[in-house]
């Protein structure tokens, strides 16, 4: 079992999509279940369940109608070994590199957003936690 329970969430889901699984069980954490609920909202899983035992959460997985998945690419960017922290500055800049294809999740004050949520309020910049493409 790893100390770092959000990189194992992310190479969790990437291992499921790859395997074509309809869900995945990872470990519960307030970070994931934070997470879990921003990827729900966005549309980009089915639904996540916390197991009686728990400890863990079931993730269900969405596909496209052809079968293939949602999430083309998930990448960790700030690791507890080096934390990576963006300015608004930074967030426009890396928004117009990667156009409407990728979006990074944000840790503010506010909470978990989307670095496109994060641009539409003013002054909101964070900690970069991950990479997603679509």
């Amino acid at each position: 079992m790893t100390n770092f329970h959000f990189a194992d969430l992310l190479v969790r889901i990437k291992v499921a999509y790859k395997g074509h699984f309809s869900s995945v069980k990872v470990v519960k954490s307030k970070l994931i279940i934070n997470f879990l609920y921003l990827l729900y909202k966005i549309g980009l899983i089915k639904s996540f369940y916390i197991l009686p035992d728990g400890n863990n959460i079931l993730v269900y997985l969405k596909y496209k109608k052809n079968g293939l998945p949602l999430i083309h690419t998930l990448e960790l960017i700030s690791k507890p070994s080096k934390r990576i922290y963006w300015n608004l500055t930074m967030l426009s800049k890396n928004y117009r590199k990667h156009a409407f294809s990728t979006f990074f999740i944000i840790s503010t004050s506010k909470g978990l957003m989307t670095s496109n949520e994060a641009l539409l309020y003013k002054g909101i910049s964070g900690e970069v936690l991950c990479r997603i493409k679509i």
